[in-house]
């Protein structure tokens, strides 16, 4: 039932913080991160650093739960972040780290009531560089693609060779 609650209450920021005309420009940086996390999904699919956790109903897996959190969540989040990101550079970056905070909180809550699990190697403190990277990747995406890819790629395989995946487990 929290998913539920969580869907309703993005739902309410959707209706409240989403200017619905531009989302267009957003699409694209919202299908960069959609294609990121799947990736990793499936890469890391038997070997997860971190997992949703259904502690209310059998079938609410992580599964699940990431499809709600890749296809509606964070499409809805980064439409807000990325439509009200500012024009002054102090404040950009006071703006980044509000959402990273906030983002980290939000994982660190979920995890102490058993709803986000770490395994392998992850932390609550790993989430925090992680969401400092995505998110200024994400900006950066926002405004020059091809640079974010770029970097992308280099970010992951540093995450790869920090965090790497057995060959077992990519059967």
């Amino acid at each position: 039932m929290y998913l539920l609650l969580v869907i309703i209450v993005w739902i309410l920021f959707a209706y409240k913080f989403v200017d619905w005309s531009k989302v267009k420009l957003q699409y694209p940086t919202i299908l960069f991160f959609i294609v990121v996390n799947m990736t990793y999904n499936m890469i890391y699919y038997q070997h997860t650093l971190w997992a949703f956790r259904g502690v209310t109903i059998d079938w609410l897996n992580h599964t699940i739960i990431n499809l709600a959190f890749t296809f509606f969540i964070c499409p809805v989040a980064l439409t807000i972040y990325l439509q009200r990101f500012p024009h002054h550079r102090r404040i950009k970056y006071a703006y980044i780290a509000i959402w990273v905070m906030f983002f980290s909180i939000l994982e660190y809550l979920f995890a102490h009531k058993g709803m986000f699990v770490y395994d392998n190697g992850w932390n609550g403190w790993h989430n925090v560089w992680f969401n400092l990277v995505l998110f200024i990747i994400l900006t950066i995406h926002y405004r020059k693609p091809v640079i974010a890819i770029a970097l992308s790629i280099l970010v992951s395989c540093i995450f790869f060779l920090v965090f790497p995946v057995p060959i077992s487990s990519l059967k």
